[in-house]
């Protein structure tokens, strides 16, 4: 590969070349996870895998260099045959992490396409990394695009952080308290919020812990009440996964192909500082 980088550097200033920048690096991330997909399977599928495969899905003929496809594919699909070349390389026992990061990846893409963040440093960083830690896992060549930007971003840290551990206390039960938090429809969860999002996201853990990804706090630091509205949202939303929040208070987590509702919190039940 050639030194010179496919994803330019941009002015961290300027919103609208971070936001291009966010969107060629997954679309260069695309490109390689599908070139590393399409020479796994020539070789064991032989070089028509494809026409083949389209063949036995009548009527299908996917674009799989289109990043949404592809991600979809790879993420809520768990025979498709593109997953082949990845179970060769990534460890049984990760399989499960490495797909939820594309899922997040698929999510993420979502509202970087969608202008629905404030593009700024901190959320481009947050991408980079994201982006890095599957590279990383398939040998990918974006690691290099990804290394550059997290030192144009960060010349005093461009290591890739390592994942906050999943904290190890029981899932916390649905009990009388979460009683405010009911109060939104359940027929409204997974429609589809628009944002704006603001700049902090959030993990939410399979026992409803819910924390900052920047800072790694976790919500119950700040709140009594955290496990309860955790517990309610994992009830939502059983895996997991990333979340992110409108100024306005609505939960919003990741459902198939757009950012759905899980709940509405205020800044009383949210961590501090982060709703007006």
């Amino acid at each position: 590969m050639s030194n010179d980088s496919r994803v330019v550097l941009p002015n961290l200033e300027i919103a609208n070349q971070i936001q291009a920048t966010g969107i060629a690096l997954i679309n260069v991330f695309a490109q390689d996870l599908f070139d590393f997909i399409d020479r796994g399977l020539q070789k064991t599928r032989g070089a028509n895998w494809l026409t083949e495969m389209q063949i036995q899905n009548v009527g299908s003929d996917l674009n799989f260099k289109d990043p949404s496809i592809l991600l979809k594919e790879l993420a809520q699909k768990g025979q498709s045959p593109l997953r082949e070349p990845i179970r060769s390389i990534v460890p049984q026992n990760h399989w499960k992490d490495f797909y939820k990061r594309l899922e997040e990846l698929l999510g993420e893409r979502h509202v970087w396409v969608h202008n629905a963040i404030n593009a700024d440093p901190t959320q481009l960083k947050s991408l980079v990394v994201l982006v890095s830690k599957i590279s990383w896992a398939l040998e990918l060549p974006t690691v290099q695009e990804c290394t550059k930007l997290l030192e144009h971003i960060d010349p005093e840290e461009n290591s890739v952080a390592v994942e906050a551990p999943e904290p190890t206390s029981e899932p916390s039960e649905l009990v009388s308290t979460v009683e405010k938090y009911m109060k939104d429809d359940i027929s409204l969860v997974g429609s589809p919020v628009a944002g704006p999002f603001i700049s902090h996201s959030y993990t939410l853990h399979l026992n409803g812990s819910i924390r900052d990804r920047s800072s790694d706090d976790l919500l119950e630091q700040y709140l009594e009440a955290a496990k309860d509205l955790g517990g309610l949202l994992i009830a939502r939303k059983p895996n997991g996964g990333r979340l992110r929040v409108t100024s306005d208070g609505v939960i919003a987590a990741y459902f198939s192909d757009s950012w759905g509702f899980l709940a509405k919190v205020s800044s009383d039940n949210w961590f501090p500082g982060h709703l007006g």
